[in-house]
């Protein structure tokens, strides 16, 4: 029957959605600031669960949290471990050349360490359904250093709930370790119980089939894949199954914290608990985005996320094999198989959540022996994905880098060609306007993106000097040099560009350093066009402002040409020259990232 309103009706309505919008939005501070869990009962889909708080529970372990309080010793509660003998000093230096770790500092460590919670306060009033899938946490790796490995597993054994942890498995990619075949079997056997399982591949098979061989190998509901240098904090499970009982056809990724291989301190990520997006620039490399507006609300609540690490995430197990067709596997080695299926799970499926309340870390190594080949497979990869996934923009990896793609065979697409069909995936323009609108606003598909300046930065007040990298990239501090005779097209040390994200950075060829104003040091390009790498470059008065809040000024102090920052104060210690200005590009100064009305 349809029901024809009155505009009378119509109107008191209106004014109903109005007040109810008002008063949400004057008791939101108040909730927040009380620690109630506004959204406690509250589904993903947006069913009101309150009326049904029984179905609801508190999965937190408060027994273990208590106990890891007590703990004390080397490495303890996530702290830095500071090696003092001089003979391990020097084993230690040798080790983590080899491994990439610091294998003395790891084997001092407890494998069974506590670890002090980094989760929002407020996460630990959330509840989750009673009732939750058990999971199958699929571990793969190769000549991992023993004792890191226990640690990931000593982790997720001690801050799982057993009734979820339906299996660990452990897949053994063709080792060459001997400590990762009896010595380790021999350790799982005392210390873990059955459901720790471990299956030793052949043959070297790489990340994205040796993953699938532990999936196939997986009975849980839900599958859990992690690398094997991770720790997790408590209750880092339920708060990933909960959307996926609520829509199976997703993922779920929890925010990713760094274990610094070479201390081993815990260094909590995604500052002040706002998170990040993951997306790819045209040269195909993982690159991290803010939130959007609308998701940055409530820091609480999973928000989408264009393209997954790939480090860590949940998965419906029936979906990720039967339906996604898991991973394709003629990606080979490593890389590029976090993009593939981040692009199933949203052309070819609903979506992927980052869950805030979910808090895992990730040792991120400098040095990677097990990645180290003769042949470029990442380039293969790329290739690969990019021909099945990125439609009429499959070109410009290679227009970029024509040199690395030019005698690069794909391989066969076949399966991964018939698998985007046959799930009737949305093309990838659909991905751009839709999911990650703001990756082509940050990462132009250009092989040069408009600059607002360039070339070398010339002090007005002592000309003879120029901005000078001193030889020095990453992390290290920036200071002043004779200027090249050349100024628009100087040395390598000299060459700036002032991008249209507002940094001041120096490209040397496919990696990119901007000048951050913490110890005005040149360290790896975060493009976020905000924070400490945000400066304003007045062409008029000359002045290269630290964002402009902070009303700071690039200042050389003449007494020993140094750089440092101090307040803006007009005076000619504080002016630059760039040796090219833009004109064009500084009409649109104000728009929202200074390039698009040139490009149109």
């Amino acid at each position: 029957m349809q029901i024809k309103l009155k505009r009378r009706s119509l109107i008191g309505f209106s004014v109903i959605i109005v007040i109810y919008f008002i008063y949400l939005r004057a008791t939101r501070s108040n909730r927040e600031a009380k620690n109630v869990d506004s959204d406690l009962f509250i589904s993903l889909d947006g069913e009101n669960n309150n009326n049904q708080k029984s179905r609801f529970r508190d999965w937190n372990d408060y027994k273990l949290t208590e106990e890891e309080k007590t703990r004390n010793g080397f490495g303890e509660h996530g702290a830095a471990a500071i090696l003092t003998n001089s003979s391990e000093i020097d084993l230690n230096e040798k080790l983590y050349h080899e491994t990439g770790f610091s294998v003395v500092v790891s084997n001092k460590i407890s494998v069974n360490r506590s670890l002090d919670s980094v989760v929002h306060s407020n996460c630990s009033n959330v509840k989750y359904y009673a009732t939750l899938p058990n999971v199958s946490v699929i571990i793969i790796f190769h000549n991992e250093v023993l004792s890191v490995l226990l640690r990931t597993i000593h982790s997720v054994i001690n801050r799982t709930p057993a009734e979820l942890l339906h299996e660990v498995i452990l897949v053994n990619d063709y080792s060459t370790n001997a400590e990762l075949y009896d010595p380790l079997k021999k350790y799982l056997l005392e210390n873990f119980p059955p459901k720790v399982k471990i299956k030793n591949l052949e043959k070297r098979s790489g990340l994205i089939v040796t993953r699938m061989e532990g999936a196939r190998s997986a009975s849980g509901e839900v599958l859990v894949f992690f690398d094997s240098h991770i720790e997790v904090q408590n209750n880092w499970l339920p708060p990933l199954l909960q959307p996926i009982v609520d829509d199976r056809k997703i993922s779920t990724l929890p925010i990713i914290d760094y274990l610094d291989p070479f201390t081993f301190e815990y260094l909590p990520g995604q500052s002040n608990f706002q998170g990040s997006r993951g997306v790819i620039d045209w040269y195909l490399d993982f690159q991290e985005l803010p939130k959007l507006p609308n998701d940055q609300m409530n820091d609480l609540k999973p928000y989408p996320n264009p393209i997954m690490l790939g480090a860590a995430f949940a998965i419906d197990r029936k979906f990720f094999i039967d339906e996604l067709g898991g991973y394709d596997e003629g990606l080979q080695i490593w890389n590029g198989e976090n993009y593939e299926l981040s692009f199933k799970l949203w052309m070819c499926a609903n979506r992927i959540l980052t869950v805030p309340c979910s808090r895992v870390a990730h040792y991120f190594r400098q040095i990677n022996p097990s990645r180290v080949s003769k042949d470029d497979y990442v380039a293969r990869n790329f290739m690969r994905i990019a021909e099945v996934w990125l439609d009429e923009y499959k070109t410009l990896p290679k227009q970029l880098e024509p040199k690395r793609y030019e005698n690069v065979d794909p391989g066969d697409l076949t399966i991964p060609k018939a698998v985007k069909k046959r799930l009737n995936c949305k093309p990838f323009r659909w991905f751009l306007n839709n999911i990650a609108p703001d990756m082509i606003e940050r990462f132009p598909p250009l092989a040069d993106p408009p600059k607002f300046a360039s070339g070398a930065i010339q002090s007005v007040a002592n000309p003879r000097l120029c901005i000078d990298n001193m030889g020095k990239l990453n992390d290290e501090k920036i200071g002043l040099d004779e200027c090249s005779h050349d100024m628009l097209n100087p040395s390598l040390n000299q060459n700036f560009i002032y991008s249209f994200l507002k940094d001041i950075r120096q490209d040397h060829g496919r990696h990119e350093f901007c000048l951050d104003s913490y110890e005005l040091r040149l360290t790896g390009c975060n493009n976020l066009s905000f924070g400490n790498q945000f400066w304003i470059y007045d062409k008029d008065s000359k002045e290269i402002i630290m964002n402009t809040s902070t009303k700071k000024c690039l200042t050389i102090i003449l007494v020993n040409d140094s750089l440092t920052l101090d307040e803006c104060n007009n005076e000619m210690t504080q002016k630059w020259n760039f040796a090219y200005v833009n004109e064009t590009a500084y009409e649109y100064f104000n728009d929202i990232f200074g390039y698009r009305s040139i490009l149109s």
